[in-house]
């Protein structure tokens, strides 16, 4: 009776086993066909970001994901006749995406505080960008490309009432040259950021940017057709973190605008006197234009003695001199950071 009772058990333990094994098997294969984890690091500075991304229904890589929203973006831009846009190398779309993701939030600001300007000079950026950003759920799990084509036309027909048609209006900017884009999702949320960026200078090595002293240096070769017009400079306190309960709320539930412009840069030409009456000018110690390079230098001391502590903008404004009319846009902007003893420096976590 007892040596039945051990086969007995020897048989249910086989079977036990067979059937972990075959749902071991089922696992990794659902996997290949169901879901994929993909695990990718972002640096910047000395932080460090890990992300787990899984995808369901289908598996598309990174690279194409991107390609197929660039085709969307260029074909609203062809249906108008506008130029397409190119993929840019500055991954602040990127970035944006995976923060969102991994902290669970959907804003222009990010859990630094920080604006997309000012992501895009931290991650290596000098030309000017807008943002678009979209967001979708489906607890039954989401449709990678589908749900794409479904924000990009939400970007371009439904967004009259919620946005004033903004995000329409950033993928059919004739001045775009450029797009940034980020996605990034999980099994029931996707997250699609588009970085509108114009690029028309060429900038020397150092350029844009501050000495110790709070010397700036804008250097460099603006694209044929187009010439610096004005210099301006906005300024907004310093950014702090966020949570993302604040995230959730006004303002930062909302669309972003750049801060006060509060200075420019006058020069002088001959006996002509360039100045602001508006706003404060600063003088600038070379303000040189040669054809299409141009070398301006001035000292934001005097800004910084009285504003302080902040977000200091760089606009560089630049006029279309092919167009029927003269239009003039921001062609570039950078971002300064100043710390409380009135010196630049570059935050370690974006």
């Amino acid at each position: 009776m007892l040596l039945r009772y051990m086969g007995i058990l020897s048989t249910i333990s086989f079977v036990v086993v067979v059937i972990i094994v075959a749902l071991l098997m089922y696992a990794l294969f659902s996997s290949a066909f169901r879901g994929v984890s993909l695990f990718n690091n972002y640096t910047q500075g000395n932080r460090n970001i890990s992300y787990t991304i899984v995808t369901t229904q289908q598996f598309v890589t990174h690279n194409q994901t991107v390609a197929y929203v660039l085709s969307l973006i260029n074909q609203d831009r062809a249906n108008y006749s506008l130029n397409p846009v190119s993929l840019s190398n500055i991954t602040s779309a990127q970035q944006h995406a995976e923060s969102m993701l991994l902290n669970n939030y959907f804003s222009h600001w990010d859990t630094h505080g920080m604006k997309p300007y000012m992501r895009y000079t931290l991650l290596g950026g000098n030309g000017a960008v807008d943002e678009n950003i979209a967001y979708m759920y489906n607890s039954s799990g989401i449709n990678v490309l589908s749900d794409l084509k479904q924000m990009e036309y939400n970007f371009m027909y439904n967004d009259l009432v919620c946005c004033n048609n903004g995000h329409r209006k950033n993928i059919l900017t004739p001045q775009h040259n450029l797009v940034s884009i980020g996605v990034a999702y999980n099994a029931t949320s996707i997250y699609l950021v588009e970085d509108f960026i114009n690029y028309y200078i060429l900038w020397q090595p150092g350029s844009p940017g501050i000495s110790s002293t709070d010397q700036v240096s804008l250097k460099g070769t603006i694209e044929n057709g187009y010439s610096l017009s004005e210099v301006l400079i906005a300024y907004e306190p310093p950014v702090s973190n966020l949570t993302t309960s604040q995230l959730s709320k006004a303002p930062y539930n909302s669309s972003y605008s750049f801060p006060p412009t509060v200075a420019g840069v006058g020069y002088t030409v001959g006996r002509e006197h360039y100045y602001y009456n508006n706003i404060t000018t600063i003088n600038a110690t070379s303000y040189v234009l040669q054809g299409s390079n141009f070398n301006v230098q001035f000292s934001m001391s005097s800004l910084i003695n009285q504003y302080g502590p902040g977000e200091y903008t760089v606009m560089e404004a630049l006029t279309n001199s092919t167009a029927s009319q003269n239009s003039t846009f921001i062609g570039a902007t950078y971002t300064f950071f100043i710390n409380g003893t009135g010196k630049p420096f570059v935050p370690n976590a974006v």
